[in-house]
């Protein structure tokens, strides 16, 4: 699972337990920065919320990505702008 292609993304994880969790793919971390070794990323639930909630990969079922709805309060990503040079 490349936990990092989902960082940045609105999400939606469904995890080994069956519980459902959506929100926005806040921070990626990897092997080699988490201080146990384990992958893992983080979801904001919610644009209100400073809750950040972190799912290893292990703790993964499945992770999609979906588009924002209001409903659920996260933003819909607009694409960068290039940088002009100076």
């Amino acid at each position: 699972m490349n936990l990092w292609e989902y960082e940045f993304q609105n999400v939606k994880i469904v995890d080994v337990d069956g519980d459902v969790f959506t929100g926005f793919a806040l921070c990626y971390t990897s092997t080699l920065d988490d201080p146990d070794g384990i992958e893992n990323i983080s979801i904001r639930e919610n644009l209100n919320s400073t809750r950040l909630i972190e799912f290893t990969a292990a703790e993964i079922a499945k992770i999609e990505i979906i588009e924002p709805t209001e409903n659920l309060n996260i933003p819909k990503l607009q694409p960068a702008k290039e940088l002009q040079p100076a």
